[in-house]
């Protein structure tokens, strides 16, 4: 890893760090232009509810948003045990929503 990557992994765990994001859970590592953020994604102080899919899905696009308006960076590679990237939204992995969820998307 050089100096550079190192800038930009340090970058990216400050924004995760004001976002309320754990970022000792996450691995997170640079290569050219991608960065990929490997791990289990919790948060701290309360501030996000880390079981609410609305919630965790707002802090994570906010988060991408961040990362991508930093010099160089064009993609940002996510790989969140328990969650996963559809488009533009974020959904719980092998979590089957409710009647009451599933009205609230229609």
């Amino acid at each position: 890893m050089g100096v550079d990557a190192w800038k930009v992994n340090s970058k990216v765990k400050i924004i995760l760090s004001r976002n309320w994001v754990d970022v000792p859970r996450l691995l997170i590592n640079t290569v050219k232009d991608t960065v990929c953020i490997k791990g289990e994604i919790s948060f701290t102080g309360g501030k996000v509810d880390g079981h609410n899919e609305l919630a965790v899905s707002s802090q994570l696009r906010k988060v991408e948003r961040e990362v991508l308006a930093l010099p160089d960076i064009r993609h940002v590679d996510w790989r969140i045990t328990g969650w996963q990237k559809k488009k533009n939204r974020w959904e719980r992995k092998g979590f089957k929503p409710s009647a009451s969820e599933e009205e609230k998307k229609e």
